[in-house]
């Protein structure tokens, strides 16, 4: 460039009635924000004679409140020098300002000016325009081509995206009329995804940039559902705190209704930062005193503006950590209602009493547990005073005591069983359903976002229990469909029989053989249970070749210093399979039925006697260091068929979570019936 020396230019006339009038003072501080802040300004040049206008960025120096002084960010190109300066426009939130110059000195490095008297805002547009703060990287494709460039600017509307043209014929090829799909990238994490309609573009001799909008408004995460999770209001309101993607800096917005899968937020349409489809991996949602819950959200419908200029944008959840998780269904289901708690703290002796009181542990019950009481109180101190990813548990608390209670104990990779429900009587008020209720909206929502630890609920019941029975045995039927809830019968021994005449083990015939059981034993019982049940029983309590010996489960538990580890066996006769046995080491405490160290033994052919069953259960669990566990025979129909009266007779009902809205629906209808009734 040649040195031209300082040089006085004139102004070019412009139309300052756009917006309200700044004065000196406000101009002098615009400058003084943008010098803190490193951010640049914009002098405008015009063509004195074509009238084509140009924009440059400055630097802002420090301002005393009289003289405008600013360093070029770029040197300036040589035939500026013949344009005339019209305005400096100061970049603003919320409105932008700009000012007229008088006697502007222009200089390679800089310009300068005194400070006018005054200057006016800017009038904005609807949606505000962000340049990206980091190199965003942009791919559109449309009929088969591929373009790569990068985002330039955005707003809550629309995208600008520059793309490089590599061949001349390329420029060509983006079928205007048509929609384009786009992806925005940052360091390689996904920001946006969707289809858009081409707004405006602008054809350069190696590069095109366009202007894409959104082509909906509408990007809904999950499918449409008939039951959705209550939304619940709070005051004050949580606030949604976020590190946008794409323009940087912290957001606020605050949120008006909260559900165990989404959020609604709110902004102004004037700072509206909330494109439909984007996300945000590093949100977080803050309670104030409640702490902060962090997520990774997407963004996924936008309202157009009310009469006050407001804007609603729904906020899917996509990724959240199991706990935290725990900890937002928490406060929603105790916004919902103040008497209900999930995994809140627990004085174990207190929860003991209250099972006492409503006669859950019965004599009997008691006699078993007695001896190993404080076991069961170590376990039960760990999983009610801290939170575990094994255990849920649900109360209802009223007038300072527990009035009802349900637990759920993980003994499978993605099975859940149901537990310990007991309940007080509280006049007509169906307490006991409302925990049951609020065990059923957790698995609902954490299904969604925890699927390999939440696949399905199961509950073992007598069938003379009329509550559960009730409630259990009604979904099975109402769905009607074994693959989204499933119902199969055992029979229970309170310990592995000893049957008089008993084989011996050293005595089996050689055409029985018991070995660890492999794949192929699975894969056959898999088809048994298909062809007898077709149920949920097979997937969910890990008895496929798919899941054969995965340890996750028993890892987890370990980090817990707690102990679940579990032996398959299988029982061949000439080769062919005819029994399978699931056999549990556990550490006392995690179920007061012990279904959690139970044996399950699968019979699949009626022909292995009894007294054969039994002698290599018992061998098994002596060999296994097993400590008189109780034993569960399926079917049910064996140990009729062959004259051995268990103690008593169990249902196991499993529900497949993938059918939860199904499941709700029933449950909201049965909660109407209860509260007509008045039970």
């Amino acid at each position: 460039m040649v040195d031209v020396g300082v040089m006085t230019v004139q102004p070019v006339a412009t139309d300052q009635s756009e917006g309200r009038r700044a004065t000196k003072r406000q101009l002098a501080d615009g400058i003084n924000r943008l010098n803190y802040l490193g951010k640049p300004l914009l002098v405008e040049f015009a063509h004195p004679e074509f009238g084509q206008t140009l924009s440059v960025a400055a630097i802002p120096q420090p301002c005393d409140g009289d003289t405008f002084d600013a360093l070029w960010a770029h040197e300036l190109a040589d035939n500026l020098y013949h344009y005339q300066v019209t305005r400096v426009v100061l970049p603003g939130t919320p409105e932008a300002l700009n000012f007229s110059m008088t006697g502007a000195m222009i200089s390679p490095t800089g310009v300068s000016c005194p400070l006018p008297a005054k200057g006016t805002s800017l009038s904005s547009r609807q949606f505000a325009r962000t340049k990206a703060n980091k190199p965003i990287s942009a791919t559109l494709t449309q009929n088969g081509a591929r373009f790569s460039g990068e985002l330039i600017d955005f707003s809550a509307m629309s995208l600008c995206v520059e793309v490089a043209i590599d061949q001349p014929n390329h420029r060509y090829w983006v079928a205007l009329e048509r929609q384009v799909y786009a992806v925005l990238e940052a360091n390689s994490e996904l920001i946006y995804a969707g289809d858009m309609t081409i707004v405006r573009h602008t054809l350069g001799t190696d590069s095109q940039m366009l202007v894409l909008k959104p082509v909906d408004t509408v990007t809904p995460r999950y499918a449409k559902k008939q039951y959705r999770p209550h939304r619940l209001n709070f005051f004050p309101e949580p606030v949604l705190i976020f590190d946008h993607p794409i323009g940087g800096g912290i957001c606020k917005l605050n949120l008006l209704d909260l559900s165990g899968l989404g959020f609604c937020a709110e902004e102004s349409a004037e700072h509206a930062c909330l494109l439909p489809g984007m996300v945000i991996p590093g949100a977080r949602v803050d309670f104030g005193a409640g702490g902060q819950i962090p997520c990774k959200i997407q963004v996924v419908y936008q309202t157009p503006p009310d009469k006050d200029d407001r804007i609603k944008c729904g906020v899917a959840i996509l990724d959240i950590d199991i706990q935290d998780h725990l900890r937002l269904l928490s406060i929603l289901q105790r916004a919902r209602n103040r008497n209900s708690y999930l995994n809140s703290e627990i004085e174990p002796d207190q929860l003991w009493e209250f099972f006492f009181e409503t006669g859950f542990i019965y004599p009997s019950k008691y006699q078993q547990l007695a001896g190993r009481k404080d076991g069961f109180s170590t376990t039960f101190r760990k999983t009610y005073l801290e939170q575990t990813p094994i255990a849920r548990h649900f109360t209802f608390h009223s007038g300072g005591h527990i009035q009802a209670h349900v637990s759920a104990v993980r003994l499978y990779e993605q099975t859940w069983f149901q537990q310990h429900h007991a309940a007080r009587r509280v006049g007509k008020h169906p307490v006991g359903f409302e925990v049951i209720i609020q065990l059923a909206e957790y698995f609902y929502s954490a299904f969604y976002l925890s699927p390999d630890k939440i696949g399905y609920v199961a509950g073992v019941y007598r069938p003379e229990n009329r509550f559960p029975a009730k409630y259990f045995s009604e979904i099975v039927r109402v769905l009607d469909n074994p693959d989204a809830a499933s119902l199969d019968y055992f029979s229970y021994f309170s310990q592995v029989p000893d049957l008089p005449g008993e084989w011996l083990w050293a005595k089996t015939p050689p055409v029985w053989e018991v070995k660890k059981a492999t794949p192929d034993d699975l894969f056959d019982f898999e088809g048994y249970y298909n062809k007898v049940s077709s149920g949920c029983l097979a997937k969910a309590l890990d008895l496929t070749p798919q899941t054969f010996e995965r340890k996750a489960l028993q890892e987890e538990y370990s980090k817990l210093g707690l102990t679940r580890i579990r032996h398959l066996y299988a029982i061949r006769k000439n080769g062919v399979l005819r029994a399978l046995l699931d056999l549990h080491q556990a550490d006392t405490g995690l179920s007061l039925s012990r279904v959690d160290r139970a044996v399950l033994a699968f019979v699949l052919d009626n022909e292995i006697p009894p007294n054969l069953l039994f002698t290599i259960i018992r061998g098994l669990t002596s060999k296994l260091e097993l400590d008189a566990p109780p034993l569960m025979v399926y079917p049910r129909e064996y140990a009729t068929a062959h004259g051995v009266d268990a103690d008593k007779q169990y249902d196991m009902m499993i529900l497949n979570v993938a059918h939860g809205e199904e499941y709700m629906q029933f449950l909201d209808a049965y909660s109407a019936q209860h509260h007509k009734k008045g039970t």
